[in-house]
């Protein structure tokens, strides 16, 4: 999955520091209505000050109006800790611009979703006087850091947008949010629902392997090679093992993928084989090669197949799309693990 496209530094600038005194005005009133807002006795822990990988956020008060511009892992963690964002950069994999975990849990309240192409729309935010801006999940923050900034305190990732875990994702969400707490206990309730899985399956995932892959934009086919992935990581979690065969890959296109030759295919089998697909063209044309059907994997229906929302629940997690994939992914991997 490849991040948002890079903004470029833009003369804007001058318009982004000399707001109109509306603009600010509802910056520093309102906002007590709006959904998700920080309830006004909501100042526990602030002023705070948090580093980052782009840039510090400094906050003075808890913030009331909060704009996320990351993929999709920001408006989880801010919608998980209760907090309904004025608006957002829509998911685009999914039509309603939303992820369905995300949605379940905004029960008919939706943000409004901000419109753009090649760069963030900066005058449209800052239109929206937010005073937090949420980018821990911006694969092109490095980009756009100095002009969000300019508009209202952003959160950046404390590392990178792909290493950071999701443990660090949401405890910095709900730092800059004044929801230390709850994210704390996001994270133990979260964690405890893997531990659950994976114990009450020990005896049958144990040793057993995996490979996870999906056809990539040129339509050849691409494996995870790196238990470093964070669908692997996921995988591992529940006592998974990925395979050594995929492990040995040269790198080829994204970080911790391999292109695999079809006449290869036999290096994706292994105990429980997982694919992911964008359509049901993509699924009809790899079940279809009968290299792939002559793995002993899929004779035995060790098989996991996902659809691209289901296979973005584990490979983006947070504390709202991890529950969301283990209902999805569990119970398949419990079936093929059985016939493994």
């Amino acid at each position: 999955m490849t991040g948002r496209p890079g903004g470029s530094r833009l003369t804007r600038r001058s318009f982004l520091l000399t707001l109109s005194a509306a603009a600010l005005t509802a910056a520093c009133g309102g906002g007590e209505d709006t959904p998700g807002a920080a309830p006004s006795n909501a100042s526990a822990g602030f002023p705070v000050t948090i580093p980052g990988k782009e840039g510090q956020t400094v906050l003075k008060a808890a913030p009331s109006r909060v704009v996320t511009v990351g993929f999709m892992r920001d408006i989880d963690e801010a919608v998980s800790l209760g907090v309904v964002p004025v608006a957002v950069t829509p998911a685009t994999n999914f039509p309603s611009g939303l992820p369905p975990w995300v949605e379940a849990k905004l029960g008919g309240k939706a943000p409004e979703q901000l419109s753009y192409e090649d760069s963030l729309p900066f005058e449209k935010i800052a239109s929206l006087a937010p005073d937090l801006i949420l980018a821990t999940d911006s694969y092109s923050l490095s980009d756009d850091f100095a002009d969000l900034t300019a508009i209202a305190p952003t959160l950046s990732y404390e590392q990178d947008v792909s290493a950071d875990s999701w443990q660090t994702r949401v405890a910095r969400v709900g730092q800059a949010l004044g929801k230390s707490d709850a994210a704390a206990q996001l994270v133990k309730d979260v964690s405890g629902k893997i531990t659950k899985i994976k114990e009450d399956n020990k005896a049958l995932f144990a040793g057993k392997t995996f490979t996870f892959s999906l056809l990539n934009a040129e339509g050849a086919l691409a494996t995870v090679t790196t238990p470093d992935d964070a669908s692997a990581k996921f995988l591992s979690e529940l006592g998974l093992t990925l395979s050594d065969k995929v492990t040995s890959l040269p790198q080829s296109g994204p970080a911790g993928r391999a292109v695999v030759s079809q006449e290869r295919t036999d290096v994706l089998d292994a105990d429980i084989v997982l694919f992911s697909f964008r359509s049901d063209e993509e699924r009809k044309k790899v079940e279809g090669d009968k290299l792939f059907q002559g793995l002993s994997a899929i004779k035995r229906g060790a098989y996991v197949p996902l659809d691209v929302g289901t296979a973005l629940s584990m490979a983006f997690p947070s504390t709202l799309s991890i529950p969301y994939a283990l209902d999805k992914i569990a119970p398949q991997l419990v079936a093929a693990a059985g016939k493994a």
